[in-house]
C-alpha cells in the first residue's frame, strides 16, 4: 500500500488543483486524492485546462489514483431533477479522472440520506438504482466506482455491513470499498469487523479526529489509531485486491474539513505525512519526480 495526499486540504486554502498539483509533489508524494467538490470543482473546468493538469502530473511522475466526489443534491431523493443534477456531476468527475489518467471514481456523503417524507427502505432503494445506473455507465468508461460509509446515521451508507449491503445488491463488477479510518474511529468500528468488506476494500482515506466530531485533524493529533487500521487492512488482503483490478492500493491522507479555511496547508500536509510514515511502517512512500 502506498501513501497519498488529498487535494481537499489545499481547496480549503483557495489554492486550485493546478497548483495543489505541485504542491503535493514538493513533499515527494506521488499518488493524489483528487477533490471534485466545492467552491473550485475542477470537474468543471473546460478541458483545455483539465488537460494541462493532466500534463502536469506526467511531467511531474505524479498519479491521480482516485476522484472524491460529494454530488450536490440526494443520490436517494425521490425528485428526478435533483438525482439527474447529481449523476450529471458524477459523470463529470468520472471523467475529470479519466482524463487525468486514473480510473476510480468515490461516491460520498454516505451515497445518500433519509429526509423528511423519505424513509430509510425508500431512500435505500433510490440509492441502489441511482448506483447501478452509475456503475454500468462508468464500466463502459473502464472506471472503478467507490464507496464510503459516513458515521452519521442519516445516510444510506453509515456503516460496515451497510456498504455491504449496498455493494451485494448493486450487484456490479466495478463497484468497491474505499475505507476512511477516522470514520470507523467515530463509530467505534473495530479493524476486525472489515473482514466482512476483504474482497472488496481497494482504497483507504487515513483522516483522524477525536472520536466525536468529523474534523479531518492533522494525521496524529486525534484518537484514531491508524497503524491498527493499517496493519489490519494489509493482512487482509489490499494490495491483492487492488492487483486484481490493476490498480495499487493508496491510502490518501485527508485534512481539513469542508467549511474550513486553512491558512497552514502545506505544514498540515508535512506533519501529517511525517506522522504517518514515522508509525506506520507497512505503508510505502512512492516519490514524485
Amino acid at each position: 500500500m502506498e501513501i497519498g495526499v488529498g487535494t481537499i486540504v489545499y481547496e480549503l486554502a483557495g489554492v486550485p488543483l493546478k497548483e495543489s498539483v505541485r504542491k503535493i509533489a514538493q513533499h515527494g508524494v506521488k499518488y493524489i486524492d483528487i477533490l471534485s467538490f466545492g467552491e473550485y470543482n475542477p470537474a468543471l473546468l473546460p478541458t483545455d485546462e483539465q488537460d494541462k493538469i493532466a500534463a502536469s502530473l506526467r511531467e511531474l511522475g505524479m498519479k491521480a489514483s482516485s476522484i472524491v466526489t460529494c454530488a450536490d443534491g440526494n443520490l436517494s431523493s425521490d425528485d428526478p431533477a435533483e438525482v439527474e443534477n447529481a449523476m450529471e456531476q458524477l459523470k463529470l468527475a468520472g471523467l475529470l479522472i479519466k482524463r487525468l489518467g486514473g480510473r476510480q471514481v468515490l461516491v460520498g456523503k454516505g451515497a445518500g440520506n433519509i429526509d423528511f417524507g423519505l424513509p430509510r427502505e425508500r431512500a435505500w432503494a433510490n440509492s441502489v438504482r441511482v448506483l447501478k445506473e452509475y456503475c454500468q455507465w462508468a464500466l463502459k468508461h473502464d472506471l472503478l466506482v467507490t464507496l464510503e460509509l459516513e458515521p452519521e446515521g442519516l445516510h444510506v451508507c453509515n456503516g460496515v455491513q451497510a456498504m455491504r449491503d449496498l455493494i451485494d445488491e448493486v450487484n456490479q463488477p466495478n463497484l468497491l470499498a474505499n475505507i476512511d479510518i477516522g470514520h470507523l474511529n467515530i463509530l467505534r468500528t473495530s479493524p476486525d469487523e472489515l473482514a466482512l468488506l476483504k474482497d472488496k476494500i481497494i482504497y483507504v482515506h487515513i483522516s483522524d479526529n477525536d472520536g466525536l466530531a468529523h474534523t479531518n485533524s492533522v494525521i496524529g493529533t486525534g484518537t484514531t489509531k491508524v497503524r491498527w487500521y493499517i496493519d489490519t487492512l494489509l493482512e487482509l488482503g489490499i494490495d491483492e485486491v487492488a492487483a486484481r483490478y490493476d490498480e495499487v492500493a493508496v491510502a490518501g491522507v485527508e485534512i481539513g474539513a469542508p467549511g474550513e479555511y486553512i491558512q497552514d496547508a502545506d505544514i498540515r500536509v508535512l506533519k501529517s505525512v511525517g506522522n504517518v510514515l514515522s508509525t506506520v511502517p507497512g505503508l510505502r512512500k512512492v516519490t514524485a519526480n
